[in-house]
């Protein structure tokens, strides 16, 4: 089921990063994060009224499991860098190039992180496979930009934006681990995660473009593109990586690319073999990676220890400690 819904996610995400791709400037991308991630808080607050108030009839609502505030007030703190800063990136790239560099980088992120006792340590093989990783997204970037666009500011800021986001990533999918370990619902981690990325998205909003661009704004056709493009498949997502390995969750979504380059294609034309190629073989090699990390646990005996088995009455290690 986990694998299942995170699947979901990305070909809804893709689907409509495809659609936007090209057609976004900054004040459009701020508006539609507004919209996307504030339709999501208003939406999954009145999923959770809703159980509340069924609750209170019924008997007394079920309390948030200890430690559950600091988990998701550093959800909000990682989800408001993660996704600004892709959604802004989207204004200076291809939404194809900000996918496949941000997916490119998560296991290689995850990777030092477990050098800091932060997820699980990677075996000398997996720190090669992340490492061709980042070098197929540095050559996806060249395919996109050639050398003069890499060398251009436009998309040096847009590339280094999604470098933000990548790492953002990597974090969400460690938090989102420690979440479902926790026992704490998707929907209770969806309604309360965003608040600071619309907040955050609407002051940026004002300061870049002014009430003009608020009053400008097409606010009907953003907020159906927010729920296409964040809150339903947000929500799939949440609940596939709390159920998830984080290492197996990063590799999945590695698939983001490859569907956002053919709904890119399907939108706007303009289809290049290399591009698809490069994006094809990341793939690959991100299906070897996650055969990988699913075999490190069995060897030595760690098996219990990804997201998806472990039993939430066994007590959790220090890696999994230091995130909250």
């Amino acid at each position: 089921m986990p694998v299942l819904c995170i699947m979901a996610s990305v070909l809804l995400q893709s689907g409509v990063y495809g659609f936007v791709s090209g057609r976004l400037g900054s004040t459009d991308s701020l508006a539609l994060s507004c919209a996307g991630f504030g339709a999501a808080a208003v939406v999954f607050n009145a999923v959770l009224l809703v159980r509340r108030l069924r609750a209170g009839r019924g008997g007394a609502p079920v309390a948030a499991p200890p430690g559950a505030g600091r988990l998701l007030l550093a959800m909000n703190v990682v989800t408001a860098v993660t996704f600004l800063s892709f959604y802004a990136a989207l204004s200076w790239i291809p939404s194809a190039l900000a996918t496949g560099i941000e997916t490119a980088i998560g296991p290689a992120v995850l990777a030092l992180l477990g050098l800091a006792g932060i997820g699980r340590r990677a075996t000398a093989a997996g720190w090669a496979a992340a490492g061709l990783l980042v070098l197929l997204g540095g050559a996806i970037a060249w395919s996109f930009t050639g050398d003069g666009g890499m060398r251009s500011a436009g998309s040096a800021v847009g590339i280094g934006l999604v470098l933000v986001a990548g790492i953002g990533a990597s974090v969400l999918a460690l938090v989102s681990a420690k979440l479902g370990r926790r026992g704490i619902d998707p929907v209770h981690a969806t309604a309360h995660r965003f608040h600071l990325t619309f907040l955050c998205g609407g002051a940026l909003l004002l300061v870049v473009g002014g009430t003009g661009a608020v009053r400008s704004a097409d606010w009907p056709a953003l907020l159906v593109t927010g729920v296409l493009a964040v809150t339903v498949p947000l929500f799939l997502l949440q609940r596939g990586l709390q159920g998830a390995d984080p290492m197996v969750a990063m590799v999945l979504l590695t698939t983001l690319p490859g569907v956002t380059y053919l709904a890119e294609t399907a939108f706007h034309g303009g289809f290049d073999g290399l591009s698809f190629a490069l994006i094809c073989a990341l793939m690959a090699v991100a299906l070897w990676y996650a055969r990988l990390s699913r075999a490190e646990p069995a060897k030595d005996g760690r098996a219990g220890d990804s997201a998806g088995t472990r039993s939430r009455a066994e007590p959790e290690p220090e890696s999994a400690r230091a995130l909250g």
